[in-house]
């Protein structure tokens, strides 16, 4: 009995030993395989290919679009180019268009931001209307040049009312980004009288602009009941054509718009203002429901009844900004007049 069991316990240790050394061949050998699936897999992914499209031209947005629909992603370098009306598109690409490459590869786009340097004319002469008129044409075609500063600065001068006598910045200055232009302008010399302009048919928003451009003091009036097309100036006074002071009232009845876009107010800000001895800068903002803010307008006032037209989202806030101060605060009814 003991050599039997001495014998017996001799094998255990062997038999571990192959056991041990089975289950590491069958690992490695596991190992090896889970690893070449795996290394299979990715060969195959990084294999797929696709072709490159053709953006040349295109807005940057349409041209990422188009990428990502090929599985590629874009690469962005901005540049200078020739014409202004080029910012914004794609000027070349790399890889070029047709090239067949690796999905998730990465296409540089060669992207324009505008015309390299552009230089400011010289608009001293120019009539301030013919200048606003002059840039509006450009921003049609080309996208904003100038934005003027509102309100301008204007000044007893020699020179007829409405002409530009001071820039800001100086002709010639180069430019490559939106630039601010600040402006002095002739309200003829002090005491001289001028022309009445005509209002009437004018729609209220065109009216408004051009009554502030001008620099005359001015009061507009709602009535709903007058003659007239809604939403236009039904009558004036003085009449236009008429000569009088550049410091006459312009008094401009309005009927309100009657086609109003849902949601939204046609209202009329009335406040009485403390008489200035100089005229000073006013800018309206109006502060939208959501939050966002938007600057309604911008002009010059020296004081007396302040009147202001608008069409605004229901519960928005009008505030109005004196020598960059807020004085006034006025919110657009929720509710539509009557109900």
């Amino acid at each position: 009995m003991k050599l039997f069991k001495h014998g017996s316990g001799s094998r255990d240790p062997e038999s571990r030993l192959v056991r041990q050394i089975f289950f590491f061949a069958v690992g490695t050998v596991g190992v090896a395989v889970i690893a070449g699936l795996i290394t299979f897999v990715l060969t195959l992914e990084s294999t797929e290919e696709t072709m490159v499209p053709d953006v040349k031209g295109m807005e940057l947005a349409n041209a990422i679009i188009d990428l990502q629909d090929k599985g590629l992603y874009a690469g962005v370098q901005l540049r200078y180019s020739q014409e202004l009306s080029e910012k914004g598109t794609v000027l070349g690409q790399s890889p070029s268009p047709g090239s067949v490459v690796k999905a998730k590869s990465r296409v540089t786009l060669k992207v324009s931001k505008g015309a390299a340097v552009e230089k400011l004319e010289n608009y001293v002469g120019w009539d301030i209307q013919e200048l606003e008129a002059h840039l509006k044409s450009l921003e049609s075609v080309y996208g904003p040049l100038l934005q003027l500063k509102q309100p301008y600065t204007r000044v007893y001068d020699k020179k007829p009312a409405g002409t530009i006598l001071e820039q800001k910045p100086e002709p010639g200055t180069e430019l490559s980004v939106l630039t601010e232009l600040e402006l002095v302008v002739s309200k003829g010399p002090k005491g001289q009288k001028t022309e009445v302009k005509k209002y009437v048919d004018m729609g209220w928003r065109e009216a408004f602009r051009k009554v502030t451009n001008e620099g005359h003091p001015f009061i507009f009036t709602l009535n709903a009941s007058a003659e007239g097309e809604p939403g236009t100036v039904v009558s004036q006074s003085p009449a236009a054509e008429k000569e009088v002071s550049s410091s006459t009232l312009r008094q401009l009845i309005v009927k309100p718009p009657e086609d109003i876009e849902e949601g939204k107010r046609f209202g009329m800000l009335e406040r009485e203002l403390p008489e200035y001895q100089v005229s000073v800068p006013i800018t309206v903002r109006a502060i939208l429901p959501n939050g966002e803010q938007e600057t309604m307008i911008s002009f010059n006032h020296k004081g007396g009844l302040l009147t202001i037209p608008y069409l605004q989202e229901a519960g928005s806030t009008i505030v109005v900004e004196i020598e960059d101060k807020e004085q006034i605060r006025h919110q657009v009814p929720e509710e539509e007049a009557g109900e």
